[in-house]
């Protein structure tokens, strides 16, 4: 049985973690800076999914990397909708009180309509590619989402974070926080939506991202490098591998892989060992025979060979 390894990159602007003040223009320096990962992705014949928003569409080194990319197969495009700074616009109440950016599920569901099929149109004509992966910004998805990507021609997701819930996560008006995902296991599952009086499958498989509880009540531990965690990560693929699970799904954020571009790599040198550990994390990968697949091309599979709930 062959096993995969799926990248996702939630390819947005500079530090959005430090944004305050949704006026503020989004830089996109760090777009410049995913060359690098892309040659340590081919080194290794791994192909990295960049889950891409409105900013990062429209910087040129993105355009530049994805257009190459594509020519060659050697990456995905798909979709990361930021509901606050992607067009069109639309002014939600504010609470009164200090609360996180806007998730999209608090807008109208004609405000998501156009949302989605904007970013949508975008990345298709920017690209030249169909765009059929998606991932929620700010890890939220509800049912108006699924099905407003369904109707779109979507085929994946990769917003549920396994035994992870946002709900602390405060969203802009009252009463809205992050989606719970503490119940779902890693184990990829059809979508589905409300429709008259039952519920209507989608044509969206759920692939969740990599996230691991090894003894009940445990702390769910995630493939997601933070630059202090290479034997963690090590550790996880050891028990995925032993347990025989069919892929791992890793992910990172676009501007994690320049310096000062998050909180959590500052300095240049911070970012040279995020390298090195992700050389060893990928060269053990390559030795336990994961290949390299994009998120889409995955969950074709799934759904030809019914690897799913």
């Amino acid at each position: 049985m062959n096993r995969y390894f799926i990248i996702t990159i939630d390819t947005e602007g500079d530090n959005l973690w430090s944004v305050s003040d949704l006026k503020t223009p989004i830089r996109t320096e760090n777009a410049k800076f995913l060359q690098r990962f892309q040659e340590l992705c081919e080194k290794y014949g791994f192909i990295p999914t960049y889950l891409t928003n409105y900013e990062m569409a429209n910087a040129d080194a993105m355009r530049e990397l994805g257009r190459e990319g594509l020519k060659r197969g050697t990456l995905e495009i798909g979709s990361h909708e930021h509901a606050w700074n992607s067009p069109p616009y639309f002014p939600l109440i504010k609470s009164p009180l200090k609360r996180g950016k806007p998730y999209l599920g608090e807008y109208p569901r004609f405000v998501i309509r156009k949302k989605l099929e904007y970013l949508t149109k975008l990345l298709e004509d920017t690209f030249q590619c169909s765009i059929t992966s998606h991932r929620g910004g700010r890890w939220c998805l509800n049912a108006i989402i699924i099905r407003e990507l369904d109707r779109l021609g979507y085929t994946v997701d990769c917003t549920c974070t396994p035994g992870i819930s946002w709900k602390r996560d405060l969203g802009w008006s009252i009463g809205s926080r992050g989606t719970d995902w503490s119940s779902y296991e890693n184990r990829p599952f059809i979508l589905d939506y409300p429709l008259g009086n039952g519920r209507k499958k989608s044509g969206i498989i759920e692939i969740p991202v990599t996230s691991v509880k090894k003894v009940k009540g445990g702390t769910p531990k995630w493939f997601r490098p933070d630059g202090s965690n290479l034997m963690e990560l090590l550790g996880i693929l050891d028990y995925m591998y032993e347990r025989r699970e069919p892929y791992i799904e890793f992910m990172l954020h676009s501007s994690e892989l320049m310096p000062g571009g998050s909180p959590t790599f500052v300095r240049r040198g911070q970012i040279e060992k995020l390298y090195g550990d992700l050389d060893m994390l990928f060269s053990r990968l390559k030795q336990y025979g994961f290949c390299g697949i994009g998120l889409s091309e995955y969950a074709k599979k799934c759904k030809e060979e019914k690897w799913y709930e």
